[in-house]
């Protein structure tokens, strides 16, 4: 297993010097955000994603995965029609990103829509309509689009994810499951990890109520033990804190994962 990061978890240094911390600190790979500013980003434009290429080849850190957390903002599910044409937009755009800097998992956090009035059935229904009309491009770019069990929307739960990647039905779409929210919801994380079995394409590590890892209610030994009887030896990317100091938690949590891992 390989052991990546968050910008957002080491403090969201620039990207230079994220690449830099994460190297000194033994990370294996960065996890970037497709953000509400992309257009300004480095991975916005072929020579800005050049530029991430030479950080990755200078600093062999890798980019496994990025998320778009633009879509707090604008959902698939929204009924405001910009706002839907932007969700697809940043999707679009962070499929295609990912497969120029070699990032093969696209983290889709399943995001409710702006208009409360929405069932839950049609918010189901719209992002499995917009997930299947972006399917093809992620097939063609090769990157899976993982959508992600997040605290609102129709997405909180194991079964409701994999219910999600199971209707848009494409090889290229399956689940990112994060570790600490299935604690946090209260649901029991290792049926959750039962369940989706070969669907778990990469894992969010944190913790629940601890700022460090090992000093919560996730109990991450049993968590990674489940992950290989399931044949899983993909990434682990930590949402940790930062704390007040970045560097040293970045620290702290490596050095625990890796005696876990083994």
């Amino acid at each position: 297993m390989k052991i990546g990061i968050r910008q957002g978890s080491l403090g969201n240094p620039e990207m230079s010097d994220a690449f830099a911390m994460a190297a000194e600190l033994g990370y294996d790979g960065l996890e970037f955000e497709v953000a509400a500013d992309y257009e300004e980003t480095l991975f916005s434009t072929a020579e800005g994603r050049e530029q991430v290429k030479q950080y990755m080849a200078e600093t062999g850190v890798a980019v496994p995965s990025m998320c778009v957390g633009a879509l707090w903002a604008t959902s698939p599910a929204a009924t405001d029609p910009e706002k839907l044409a932007r969700a697809q937009y940043l999707i679009s755009q962070g499929i295609e990103a990912c497969a120029a800097v070699g990032a093969k998992w696209f983290l889709v956090p399943i995001t409710p829509s702006e208009d409360e009035t929405v069932t839950h059935e049609e918010q189901v229904a719209r992002w499995i309509r917009e997930i299947k009309a972006l399917a093809p491009q992620a097939e063609a770019a090769d990157v899976t689009i993982c959508l992600e069990n997040v605290g609102r929307g129709v997405g909180k739960s194991a079964e409701e994810i994999k219910a999600l990647a199971d209707g848009v039905g494409s090889s290229h779409v399956k689940t990112y499951f994060d570790i600490g929210n299935s604690c946090n919801f209260g649901f029991d994380t290792m049926a959750e990890m039962d369940l989706l079995g070969d669907m778990m394409a990469i894992i969010h590590i944190k913790d629940f109520e601890g700022d460090l890892l090992g000093e919560g209610k996730v109990d991450i030994p049993a968590c990674i033990a489940k992950a290989r009887e399931l044949g899983y030896d993909g990434w682990l990317v930590l949402e940790t804190p930062p704390t007040d100091d970045p560097a040293a938690a970045g620290k702290a949590n490596l050095e625990y994962l890796k005696d876990v891992v083994g």
